[in-house]
């Protein structure tokens, strides 16, 4: 290239980190000055704006057209696939470049790593990190700590383990909290707390990301009221309790532990809310039986302005559902299908079948399963049957009773049910070969189990 051509597409690469045009402004006016596609660093530069935006066929788009790609550029696209959430097209990219006689290097690899762990691909993940030991003579950080969320995502606890003793002193915040997530993720919270003490005791700063990331084991861990006072001081120790996002965090445990009163403290103190702040408050108040306060949160939320979606649409109806607020239940789903246009979620549906069923009205809750425009789940026909059995109402219940069987067979809950709803008709008959077809069912099945926890003095 000539030395004015140089100089062109380092002004534009200037004025594309500003950011003062979108990409595509920039893009064109490469193209006239003759720029493109002769700049390399330009067009990754480019190509990286383009999949920042989420525009990732525009990012591909201007890969395709360029004739001679170095490696710097196959990383480039296939870093825009991983970010963008297209694993498999990213593993497809390095193929390709591969094929075209490029070498993937480091960065190419900590990019695939990445991919895999979204994809939950354990041997992709073993035969990558087999390539990076073969060809990457000494690893960087950041393909580390790759392999280290790679092996969590992919359940390989043992080897995430492994690469992360070896980093040594190596360690940065990101390794830190990518070993604390890898814990969480395999059911450990222990011992992710566990690693957080020791990230302490190394004296590494603690970030926003590694706090979260202990807060969402918090969550894991059996419900003791403690561990929300615990995470609120890690939070004052490291500056990071005004944060939107801690906060947010911090409202859901206490939530979740049933200290409401503590999550409206926490929200009431916020300086900057967001519409996961309002979801996270509404919560918890739901939880925790509140359902006219969760209603009247909501209403606050509307009036400052902010755009409600289906998660807090979902988390008020069931605040509805908790104290069987019936009218408000009805008119908020029918708000958020007419007023705000938002496509109901099974749960909306389960939550409205739920809230119904609680308040007796059951040929009601008939009906709306009946005149749903998706086909109801299990789920939904199983709450109306429990319904129909809870309230003595035989004659619906043979009615709804047929389509839970038939859409699980196998589930033995279905045949306890059945027999329990014939039982309470007097319809011994039917009671009889109900039992005698869940005791061949059980045999040809594994039984499940489940636990709960409840806290006594601390305990």
């Amino acid at each position: 290239m000539s030395a004015t051509t140089l100089r062109t597409g380092a002004a534009i690469l200037r004025a594309l980190s500003a950011a003062p045009a979108p990409a595509d402004h920039l893009h064109a006016h490469a193209l006239k000055l003759g720029v493109f596609p002769s700049c390399l660093h330009l067009c990754s530069a480019l190509l990286k704006s383009y999949a920042a935006s989420g525009r990732v066929a525009a990012a591909r788009q201007l890969f395709d057209e360029i004739p001679h790609r170095d490696v710097p550029l196959w990383n480039a696209l296939v870093s825009a696939y991983t970010r963008s959430g297209h694993p498999h097209q990213a593993v497809q990219a390095v193929s390709a470049m591969a094929r075209a006689g490029s070498r993937p290097n480091g960065v190419s690899v900590t990019s695939l790593l990445s991919a895999c762990a979204q994809m939950r691909s354990p041997v992709h993940g073993r035969e990558l990190h087999g390539y990076a030991v073969r060809n990457v003579p000494v690893p960087d950080l950041p393909m580390l700590n790759a392999l280290v969320t790679m092996y969590g995502k992919c359940e390989r606890l043992a080897d995430a383990r492994t690469v992360f003793v070896g980093m040594g002193g190596m360690k940065n915040a990101v390794s830190w909290t990518s070993m604390i997530n890898a814990c969480s993720d395999n059911g450990l919270p222990a011992e992710a707390f566990q690693v957080f003490e020791e990230m302490r005791l190394a004296g590494v700063e603690v970030d926003e990301v590694t706090l979260l990331a202990v807060i969402s084991a918090c969550t894991r861990l059996d419900c003791a009221s403690g561990l929300g006072d615990w995470m609120e001081e890690r939070a004052f120790e490291n500056g990071f309790f005004q944060n939107t996002r801690v906060a947010n965090a911090l409202i859901h445990i206490h939530g979740k532990m049933g200290r409401v009163r503590r999550s409206c403290e926490i929200f009431d103190s916020m300086s900057v809310r967001t519409v996961v702040s309002w979801t996270a408050v509404i919560q918890a108040l739901a939880m925790d039986g509140h359902g006219v306060a969760a209603v009247v949160r909501f209403s606050q939320m509307l009036r400052q302005g902010f755009q409600p979606d289906e998660v807090i649409f979902l988390s008020v109806i069931n605040a509805c559902c908790h104290s069987r607020l019936v009218s408000e239940g009805r008119q908020l789903f029918k708000s958020m299908v007419e007023e705000y246009h938002i496509t109901p979620w099974m749960e909306h549906y389960g939550s409205m079948v739920d809230l119904l069923c609680k308040a007796g009205v059951l040929d009601e809750a008939f009906e709306f399963v009946l005149a749903m425009p998706v086909k109801p789940d299990p789920v939904i026909w199983r709450v109306l049957a429990r319904a129909c059995r809870d309230h003595g109402n035989a004659s619906l219940a043979r009615k709804v009773i047929d389509h839970v069987i038939n859409m699980e067979p196998d589930h033995e809950g279905n045949y306890v049910l059945a027999s329990n709803l014939y039982a309470l008709d007097e319809d011994w008959r039917r009671v009889v070969d109900v039992r005698l077809d869940m005791g061949v069912r059980k045999r040809a099945s594994r039984c499940s189990s489940a636990v709960s926890y409840v806290e006594v003095n601390d305990e």
